[in-house]
């Protein structure tokens, strides 16, 4: 009887289980909501897009909203926001059920002015430690209550310094000081005040000090990664660097005259500075002297499809670079050093017609190198030794009535990897669809007589900084980087999407041209794939940035795009966009290899 009654029991309850399924709401999660992730943190913004995936055959709504799905799956929309915790709420109907999905993220507050009253000082910069020479800017900067007198004082420097109020940021307050010689300042702290008609006074004290920068003697340091940035500036956040400039090989000798929190400032000459990671340099023994190198005899020789200029410096000196965007001279600055060039060797040999060299002023000099037109497509800049070598790179020679590209060696670049990259909607990655773009677009440049280089094959890691060195490595003529784009919180995907071509290098531009014209061309003019035309940039790409070779990076369509996540996914799209790289590739090989 106990067996009976149970099995009974369980009969109820399963057919209560499937009663309720058809009469209330489920909550089996058939619609996912891919980006924005689970308590990501968002900046103060109106608005961000969403995406994500559900049936096709379903109908969505994102708070409250209705938003169409893609026959692919994916979902598409823009969402108004709110400060603070936020909800993102879909809900899809489908054969009569309701699927129901949450997303909880957090929006940062817009910043707000100080308050009138109380008398408020919120911050004070400098945040950071700095070091400065006499003549040096010291520049201060408060956020208070507005309409207030204000001013500030260093520890150990007599007076009161004022500082005005921006006249289109209520509350924000400036002032300068220019640091003297007598100034005796050592972690000195800065205090700004504020003080209202009332005579109230609100103080605050920097968190970062200022010192002077030693300068009985030079400060020389030397650079010990091969991968040093000289940057045009100081840091502007902690997670924002100013302009990249200069690439100093590893051993280059710099002079520093001040720092600023974890960077140091470079002079180059009299009136041009750089800065440079503490992390990325070691000090050299007290006494070293400055940069002042003799520029010797310059020798030209010429080895197989590269013409070699050599001049001996005696230091690993800072240079900079220039190239001519139409190619007919390469200009090269040596900060810290001056001429005794009696000589050059071979003047005129391979892709060189004619060099000269001139003393800019007292610190500088420049060899100018006067190229064939067309004559070559990039250079390899390096120390050996104490002697700077330039290795312009000339286009191998074209068999008559031959394929532009053949014999040519082509690396291509599989963004990504151990960083999936961009996902999605229905969580397709961009690490796999650049893949998949790539081992096409080898088999077509095979096809064409290439020899093709991957900087990877599969998932394996290949460090960003690497993938540009399999490339040189294997001597390759050009590097191909293929990636899909997608966009930061608060752009719009409705706006902004499509295909996008990128360059860093003059010598790199012209193939970016061509390639760029080639995807108008496949994907604009009423093709079978529809995309907008996102433009042609000039991208600081570390995979765009190799001088050895016409580098270009690729955005062939933006993953966070359901239709366009579609598009990858397809053989068809991947072949139409290994042909648009091929005409651009060929139209630019064609222009560049003499026959």
């Amino acid at each position: 009887m106990k067996r009976i009654i149970f099995t009974l029991l369980i009969i109820v309850l399963f057919h209560g289980v499937l009663f309720a399924d058809s009469a209330m709401p489920v909550t089996e999660n058939l619609v996912q909501i891919v980006h924005p992730a689970e308590n990501a943190r968002l900046p103060a913004l109106a608005s961000t897009f969403v995406y994500g995936s559900a049936p096709p055959e379903g109908r969505l709504l994102i708070n409250g909203q209705p938003v169409p799905i893609h026959p692919g799956g994916g979902f598409l929309a823009m969402v108004k926001l709110a400060p603070g915790e936020f909800q993102i709420n879909a809900e899809l109907q489908l054969n009569n059920h309701t699927y129901r999905f949450t997303r909880r993220i957090h929006v940062a507050e817009p910043e707000k002015p100080a308050p009138e009253s109380p008398l408020t000082i919120e911050y004070i910069t400098p945040s950071e430690d700095m070091e400065l020479l006499p003549g040096d800017y010291l520049e201060v900067t408060c956020k208070g209550s507005p309409g207030k007198t204000a001013y500030f004082t260093i520890t150990g420097v007599k007076g009161k310094f004022p500082m005005t109020e921006s006249p289109t940021r209520p509350g924000i307050y400036h002032g300068i000081y220019r640091i003297e010689n007598n100034d005796k300042l050592r972690k000195a702290k800065i205090q700004a005040t504020l003080d209202d008609h009332r005579h109230r006074r609100e103080t605050k004290e920097s968190e970062g000090t200022v010192s002077l920068f030693p300068n009985q003697r030079p400060v020389m340091v030397e650079t010990i990664s091969p991968h040093t940035v000289l940057y045009a500036g100081p840091a502007l956040s902690q997670n924002e660097k100013a302009g990249y400039l200069l690439f100093p090989p590893q051993g280059t000798v710099l002079q520093i005259t001040g720092s600023r929190g974890n960077e140091y400032r470079v002079r180059l000459t009299g009136t041009k500075t750089v800065w440079v990671n503490k992390n990325r340099v070691k000090p050299l023994p007290e006494g070293t002297p400055p940069n002042r190198s003799v520029a010797g005899n310059v020798t030209l020789n010429k080895t197989g499809n590269s013409t070699l200029v050599r001049i001996p410096l005696g230091r690993r000196i800072p240079f900079e670079i220039i190239p001519d965007v139409e190619g007919k001279y390469i200009d090269i600055f040596f900060y810290g050093a001056f001429s005794n060039t009696d000589w050059i060797t071979n003047p005129v040999i391979g892709a060189v017609k004619q060099v000269r060299w001139f003393q800019d002023d007292a610190e500088t000099y420049r060899l100018r190198i006067d190229t064939v037109p067309n004559g070559w497509w990039g250079y390899d800049a390096r120390y050996e030794e104490n002697r700077f070598v330039l290795e312009l790179r000339t286009p191998p020679p074209l068999k008559v009535n031959a394929s532009p590209l053949e014999g040519l060696t082509i690396a291509v670049d599989p963004g990504h990897s151990a960083d999936t990259g961009a996902v999605g909607p229905t969580g397709y990655a961009e690490k796999d669809a650049n893949l998949a773009q790539a081992l096409v677009l080898k088999q077509r440049l095979i096809a064409e007589g290439v020899k093709v280089i991957m900087t990877r094959t599969g998932n394996e890691n290949v460090p960003l900084n690497q993938r540009p060195a399999i490339a040189w490595e294997n001597r390759a003529d050009i590097l191909i980087s293929l990636h899909n784009n997608a966009l930061p919180y608060g752009g719009n995907p409705f706006v902004k999407r499509g295909f996008g071509v990128y360059y860093y290098t003059p010598m790199s531009l012209a193939l970016a041209k061509e390639i760029h014209q080639a995807y108008v061309e496949t994907f604009v003019a009423g093709s079978e794939f529809q995309l907008r035309d996102d433009g042609l940039y000039y991208g600081n790409l570390a995979l765009a940035r190799a001088p050895q070779m016409p580098a270009v990076l690729i955005e062939s369509a933006y993953m966070i795009v359901p239709e366009e996540e579609a598009y990858l996914k397809t053989d068809a799209f991947r072949r139409a966009c290994a042909d648009a790289i091929i005409t651009g590739l060929k139209r630019y090989a064609g222009q560049m290899r003499r026959k």
